[in-house]
């Protein structure tokens, strides 16, 4: 209760969302038309020690109507630290947060006069992703080898798991998706350049305002 009585003035005012990321920028579309933009940086160096990432994605782009702010904190074994996920719509604020404790995966939502918490199996080969945050995508990618890792993804928000492969193709930066998750995944120094889920006819392309 200690942590709801600290983000629900947040959640109420609005000032989760005051800070928001400059980095690089991602367009999204669905069908072939562009329905939000994200923009995410990076700290500490990716497979490297600990990593953090800050996102913002908003939909639409302009005069949004739903905004996520997700911010996830890795150890250097690449396993889950930490994660916050805000989410600013018509319907409400909420932050959701994750943390991993040996092989469980602890998530607790927080909404103005409510809270809930549930336990789930965790362990290194599970990631956090969201269908509206991409950037997230990249700890897949860190975990990825040519013979293919196996992986559970969790969508804190959607409340559902996928089992997946992801496998590392010769060159390094790309990354094919297979079972519960299928796509495409290109990767570089700064980050995401690319990412393609056929499944929801969504593209997801680095782009230079």
């Amino acid at each position: 209760m200690r942590m709801a009585a600290v983000l629900l003035p947040l959640l109420a005012s609005g000032q989760a969302f005051a800070q928001e990321p400059a980095g690089t920028k991602l367009s999204i579309q669905q069908g072939g038309r562009e329905i939000g933009r994200e923009e995410f940086t990076l700290g500490g160096e990716r497979g490297r020690g600990p990593s953090s990432l800050h996102a913002l994605a908003r939909y639409p782009a302009n005069s949004p109507t739903l905004r996520l702010n997700a911010k996830l904190d890795r150890t250097p074994e690449l396993a889950l630290a930490k994660f916050q996920l805000e989410v600013e719509s018509p319907r409400g604020n909420t932050v959701i947060l994750a943390a991993g404790s040996g092989a469980r995966l602890i998530i607790r939502t927080v909404a103005k006069g409510s809270e809930a918490g549930r336990e789930l199996p965790g362990g290194p080969d599970v990631v956090l992703l969201d269908d509206g945050v991409y950037s997230l995508y990249l700890a897949v990618a860190d975990l990825a080898t040519p013979a293919g890792k196996p992986l559970t993804a969790v969508f804190p928000r959607a409340a559902r798991r996928a089992s997946f492969v992801a496998r590392r193709e010769p060159g390094g930066n790309q990354v094919t998706l297979t079972g519960g998750i299928r796509g495409t995944l290109v990767t570089d120094a700064q980050g995401l350049v690319s990412l393609v889920l056929p499944d929801s006819d969504t593209r997801v392309s680095r782009v230079q305002d």
